[in-house]
């Protein structure tokens, strides 16, 4: 079987990232990082080539989905943009695959961070078991039901000791949330590289498997806990309840295949503006 690698990225934690303009879609700012994002995840795929992967599916889990430039990823990463809401809520059918690189994540809202958030302001904190924890653990959980192991996260500092204490095998790359010149960028891009090149290569951790599980979700204006069968019912309970909120739980897939179309478009006109 051909060695098949997952990339999930997001975009507070990418190299370079440091003002929340950069992450506001349609923001002169964000069509910049967009070159960010997508740099960030080749280096990254480039780790998993040089550690003996063939393939790579990327999920871009930032906002609608649609930040990263596809055209200007390397050839062996494929990313279909766009978020769906089964089997997986945002990722949809997951493919089968040895493991899966975290890039580019951020600290949790009870934390003291750049841009942190789990979803959409409305969710203030988000405890497991009465631990509190940042969406790469949430995430991980979930792709841990379908055995896949997360052996790599890069994150601001704050957001990587967190995944840390409940990860404790997970290989952290802290990137620094400040102005930066191009060289210091380029530096770290290729230990990136390196790093996540020797995460896949010893990756060797059982998947994050939290089964029955107590949630006590923090929002804005009250406090709401139950038991949980799994890390899937616990995202998509919680995105239901705070993301998409405004929508009714049946229009939800609608709501999603509306979004995709339409920023499907506006890839398709920014491609032809060439």
């Amino acid at each position: 079987m051909t060695r098949h690698a997952l990339i999930l990225a997001d975009i507070e934690g990418i190299i370079g990232i440091h003002q929340k303009a950069q992450c506001t879609p349609g923001r002169t700012e964000w069509k910049e990082a967009r070159h960010l994002i997508t740099k960030d995840v080749n280096a990254a795929a480039q780790g998993l080539l040089l550690a003996g992967y063939k393939s790579i599916t990327v999920c871009d889990m930032h906002g609608t989905g649609f930040n990263l430039l596809p055209e200007k990823l390397i050839p062996e990463a494929r990313c279909d943009q766009g978020h769906h809401w089964r089997p997986v809520p945002l990722i949809g059918t997951l493919p089968e695959a040895e493991c899966a690189m975290m890039i580019g994540w951020h600290a949790a809202p009870d934390q003291e961070g750049f841009s942190p958030h789990i979803f959409q302001k409305t969710l203030r904190k988000l405890c497991i078991n009465d631990d509190p924890i940042t969406e790469v653990e949430l995430f991980s959980a979930v792709l841990g039901e379908h055995g896949i192991p997360v052996p790599f996260v890069s994150a601001e500092d704050v957001a990587c000791e967190r995944i840390q204490s409940h990860m404790p095998w997970i290989h952290r790359f802290d990137v620094p949330k400040r102005p930066m010149d191009n060289s210091e960028i380029q530096t770290l891009r290729s230990r990136l590289t390196e790093e996540v090149q020797h995460a896949a290569s010893h990756n060797g951790m059982p998947p994050l498997v939290w089964k029955s599980h107590d949630v006590t979700a923090t929002l804005q204006a009250e406090t709401r806990s139950w038991t949980s069968p799994s890390a899937t019912d616990t995202f998509r309970r919680l995105l239901a309840d705070t993301a998409l909120g405004f929508a009714p739980d049946a229009a939800i897939p609608l709501l999603l295949f509306i979004l995709r179309t339409r920023c499907r478009m506006e890839e398709w006109a920014r491609k032809a503006r060439g």
